[in-house]
């Protein structure tokens, strides 16, 4: 710890405990940089009360809470284990099943953030506990920023600079012309109100929607959908201590309901699951509802049966596939499931998303993502060829190396798409000004680099959460110093890593390039002098290996 923060413990817990008090929070914990240097996003426990932090002592840029942090840039509330499969397992290992995070930010940097838990009396958190966590938030940054720690010393006023007089009458012509706006704005530096408002609104809107976890646009299974889910429902019970397994399909028809089971289901389990399932819809929010179950033995009927006495925990969790809604998956133990057991139920969950989302994909065409592509690239009211052609040679580079890299068909489509809107963000982003502009701002650079965040808001809600993530860490690095996350590793996704080493190569070596084109073997060398830092060493050598494959 900080030795300076460290001789602010008592007086950080003595805020912290406004988490008793004003949002009824049963357990709290305070994180902070571990360095002066925020840029290392590096996060360690500073002081807390009735908190287990487990293996969480210490969190990185790569954790998902802190990811989530500095995708939405405020605070965030969660209501029950399934409510997010990005915090389940982490929520689960610590013994919680809710939990509101305020961040403390000061001037774009993430400083730190306040962990609070399972709200008194087992109600869930609410949009007053926001504004709570906020103010504490608040108070934290004061007493960090009156004690001048990472860089927050209150800033020393100035006497304004007398405004010319063109200016008043430019800012007169502005006021009625939006166009002179941003010409005017992006040669002093700063960013066009127009494209400011491009990035508040994506952050907003991919807070709002969490990235993964919205519907809309889905639709409600249809029976064909649901036949598919039933094929696949038995392998659940492959995970270490499961006797039962349910797909609940809410707001179809008299809600069905697929059981699987390793042996007969007494009256008592039934009951059991279905009060559990009751429970887990009013924790999240949704509909009370009748259901009509259907029971298959896999296995046979066995002599043991399943009971409520032999059933020591239940787990429900939404299944996330970017097509349908409604479909809740719910796996009763007959143990208290361990850590292999909950890997393997998530690794269950996200092979049954596939292979619905596959099995939907093939039975209606999905061809239509092509069109909407094509025109989230270059819609009819605004063209700019040259982004739009450097976006076509990624994806057509993207297609050939994950085609060599033998990938499965819907996942090279997945990727080839991805890379034909991965840079869309930066059309809202003062492209047409800033586009070849030698020597950008420290804050033009700052906003360009948000594009990853505006092409994700504006793709997700149309193409998907998956493509979504792949357009929003395309810039990551695998040495973490990338952004919007500085994710590092595996954690960035494999359609971004491959789109990252082709994004590269065309910048360096298209003749409609924003820099003079490089030679066959200068580029090949400053992808090879990128493995391991900015791309994976891995996929390099295979890229290497395979030019003459892709046609590069």
């Amino acid at each position: 710890m900080i030795d300076e923060v460290k001789s602010l413990e008592p007086q950080l817990k003595q805020i912290l405990y406004g988490c008793v008090e004003h949002v009824q929070a049963t357990k709290a914990a305070l994180y902070l940089s571990a360095s002066k240097d925020l840029n290392e996003k590096r996060y360690e426990l500073v002081t807390s009360y009735q908190y287990n932090p487990g293996d969480r002592k210490t969190v990185n840029g790569n954790d998902d809470l802190v990811d989530r942090l500095v995708v939405k840039r405020g605070p965030f509330f969660i209501n029950g284990l399934g409510a997010d499969m990005r915090f389940s397992e982490m929520l689960f290992r610590q013994g919680n099943d809710r939990l509101l995070v305020a961040p403390l930010f000061s001037r774009g940097r993430l400083v730190g953030f306040i962990d609070m838990r399972d709200k008194a009396g087992k109600k869930p958190f609410e949009g007053s506990d926001v504004q709570a966590a906020q103010s504490i938030a608040d108070q934290v940054l004061s007493l960090l920023s009156a004690k001048q720690l990472f860089g927050l010393a209150p800033l020393p006023l100035a006497e304004p600079e007398p405004v010319p007089v063109s200016r008043t009458i430019s800012a007169a012509y502005r006021a009625h012309q939006q166009q002179a706006v941003a010409t005017a704005t992006a040669v002093r530096g700063e960013l066009s109100p127009y494209a400011q408002h491009a990035i508040q609104s994506a952050r907003e809107m991919l807070s709002k929607r969490q990235l993964l976890h919205q519907n809309a646009g889905r639709r409600v299974l249809t029976d064909h959908d649901l036949e598919v889910v039933r094929l696949l429902l038995p392998a659940a019970l492959a995970v270490p201590g499961a006797v039962l397994a349910c797909f609940s399909a809410i707001g179809h028809l008299n809600n069905p309901q697929s059981i699987v089971a390793i042996a007969t289901v007494s009256d008592d389990a039934m009951e059991m699951l279905q009060s559990h399932l009751q429970q887990w819809l009013e924790r999240t929010g949704q509909a009370q509802l009748t259901t009509r179950p259907h029971l298959i033995y896999p296995f046979g009927v066995q002599v043991v049966p399943v009971t409520a006495a032999g059933i020591s925990s239940i787990l429900s969790a939404p299944l996330n596939a970017q097509s349908v809604d409604g479909l809740v998956l719910t796996v009763a133990f007959e143990r208290t499931p361990e850590a292999q057991a909950q890997r393997a139920l998530h690794i269950f969950l996200k092979q049954i998303e596939q292979s619905v989302e596959s099995a939907i994909a093939a039975g209606n065409g999905r061809n239509d993502r092509q069109l909407i592509a094509e025109k989230l690239l270059e819609p009819d009211f605004q063209k700019f060829p040259e982004l739009a052609e450097h976006c076509r040679q990624v994806a057509s580079m993207v297609q050939r190396f994950a085609i060599a890299l033998e990938l499965p068909p819907s996942q090279v489509e997945s990727i080839r798409i991805a890379a034909l809107v991965h840079d869309v963000g930066l059309r809202l982003i003062d492209y047409d000004q800033l586009y070849g502009r030698p020597n950008l701002t420290a804050e033009e650079l700052r906003g360009m680099a948000e594009h990853p965040i505006v092409g994700a808001a504006l793709v997700e809600p149309i193409l998907g959460p998956e493509i979504a993530q792949t357009v929003l860490r395309h810039h990551e690095r695998v040495d973490g110093k990338g952004y919007p996350s500085r994710l590092t590793g595996n954690t960035i996704p494999l359609g971004a890593r491959i789109i990252q080493i082709c994004d590269a190569w065309v910048a360096m070596t298209s003749q409609r390039s924003y820099q003079p084109p490089m030679s066959f073997d200068e580029a090949m060398k400053r992808i090879r002098a990128g493995a391991g830092t900015q791309f994976d060493a891995a996929l390099v050598e295979k890229f290497v290996g395979a030019l003459a494959q892709i046609g590069a």
